[in-house]
């Protein structure tokens, strides 16, 4: 008797487990248990729940949360950046480990959120940053998972939560990048879906969010229309728009050291950074220079005119836009595909053009550089005002010159401005993929906003209180 009902209980223990195991496996299929879900209505009302619930929490448990994505995505950068690099073909794997590095670690959280007080005869004033709710966030499959990386950091640090919604050309990869985010967070603090998206991400899906009720603000890192659809949706928007930025060099300039920030830059990723160098306005004096020390940092000169009609003609599609085809791809990849010798392992395609040449007017996104020659520098820097179109993105100047420094930066009014370095720097990134400066991955050119930070994603807010409180003076 006494065996049998060992049995029994060892029976019902075995059986428990099962069922808790067969649980556990229907929970993880379960839509949504990794902030994934099939519906943007379904998405949105879990994240606006847990808004609430995670606006509650002390600063600390904000604090915690960026902890965990940043500790928990270490170990899978370099994965991070091989999966990036196949699923959308673009760039460099070691330039996607730099900006995986950069978005991590570099992009600022809670801690830039200080409270700012007066205090005086007329009492306390006090200003606190507090959080809008639930965001609708769009990114660009030229940084996928940096940008849902950048995104819940900044957004998360205010109080917020998102609904993130996928480019298509990387959709696998951002899927994995939120759930993975989801499953630290979750690991860490016991919170779930901060992040929020869809099993499968659409065109139509991106307007429902931006027209949906309980989205109350919207940050769009993509292209002008996607911007522009935001930006009639009625929601507060900050919105990221195109560039076309020039580099600057003048007579004075170390051409040494342009030469190579430039090259360097502009080969990054295969140029498909928006704040990428996409031409550069030399003065003549240094042109001859310029152009030999660039070749020595891996640049490749055509100088055919027949051969750089051809690389416009293959590389502009028939609406003046970039081809994709050719987008983030290598430098070698496109000569090859051009019929153009070269020899080596070149990182970067460069030329000399007029201001008004295709390859000068549209921002190619792959690393083609045109090269304008200018014989004065109040010459260069009309050009560059000009080629760079008015879209204020991003500029730099290369130049021992203080006033033509001072000038060209109050002139090209940009977002970025950089001087004497690479144009990456701008975003934070380092070429050893970690910068002690803030990273910028949504350059809000547009909306006014610049390089997004946390405060970017809360509201300000006013405490007034007239009988208190001031140290330095007493009212009995």
């Amino acid at each position: 008797m006494e065996t049998e009902n060992i049995e029994q209980a060892i029976r019902k223990i075995l059986s428990e487990e099962l069922s808790n195991r067969q649980s556990a496996t229907a929970a993880d299929a379960a839509p949504g248990n990794n902030g994934i879900f099939t519906t943007v209505n379904d998405a949105i009302a879990a994240t606006k729940e847990a808004q609430i619930n995670y606006a509650d929490q002390p600063i600390s448990v904000r604090n915690q949360v960026i902890d965990a994505i940043r500790e928990g995505f270490r170990p899978y950068i370099q994965e991070m950046a091989e999966r990036i690099h196949e699923e959308t073909g673009m760039g460099t794997v070691s330039a996607k480990v730099a900006k995986l590095n950069n978005a991590l670690y570099n992009t600022p959280g809670p801690e830039i959120l200080q409270p700012e007080a007066e205090t005086g005869d007329g009492g306390l004033v006090m200003y606190e940053y507090a959080p809008f709710g639930v965001i609708g966030a769009v990114g660009p499959s030229t940084n996928p998972s940096e940008t849902v990386i950048a995104n819940a950091i900044m957004m998360l640090a205010g109080g917020n939560t998102l609904f993130f919604g996928a480019h298509p050309g990387a959709k696998n990869i951002t899927r994995w990048t939120i759930e993975k985010l989801n499953e630290f967070v979750a690991k860490a603090t016991g919170l779930h879906n901060l992040v929020v998206s869809l099993d499968k991400p659409s065109i139509e899906s991106v307007q429902e969010v931006m027209h949906h009720p309980d989205v109350a603000m919207l940050s769009i890192t993509g292209g002008p229309s996607v911007v522009h659809e935001a930006l009639i949706s009625g929601k507060k928007t900050v919105g990221a728009g195109a560039g076309n930025p020039p580099a600057m060099v003048d007579a004075t300039a170390n051409v040494s050291l342009a030469a190579h920030n430039i090259v360097d830059s502009a080969a990054f990723d295969n140029n498909i950074l928006c704040t990428a160098e996409k031409e550069v306005i030399v003065e003549a004096p240094v042109k001859d220079e310029l152009i030999q020390k660039m070749q020595a940092e891996g640049a490749f000169l055509v100088t055919d005119s027949a051969d750089i009609e051809k690389l416009a003609d293959m590389t502009i599609g028939p609406k003046g836009d970039p081809d994709r085809k050719f987008v983030g791809k290598d430098a070698t990849f496109i000569l090859d595909k051009a019929g153009i010798r070269y020899t080596g392992e070149p990182t970067l395609i460069i030329l000399e053009a007029s201001k008004d040449h295709p390859l000068v007017t549209t921002e190619m996104l792959m690393p083609i550089l045109p090269i304008v020659t200018c014989p004065t520098f109040a010459d260069v820097l009309a050009t560059a005002t000009e080629v760079e179109g008015g879209l204020h993105h991003t500029a730099s100047i290369h130049s021992e010159n203080l006033p033509n420094i001072n000038k060209a930066a109050h002139r090209l009014n940009t977002s970025i401005f950089v001087v004497n370095g690479p144009t990456y720097c701008g975003t934070g990134v380092a070429t050893n993929g970690a910068h002690s400066g803030a990273s910028a991955l949504t350059i809000a050119t547009p909306t006014g906003e610049g390089t997004a930070t946390s405060k970017t994603y809360t509201r300000r807010r006013r405490l007034n209180s007239p009988e208190g409180f001031s140290l330095r003076t007493w009212e009995a």
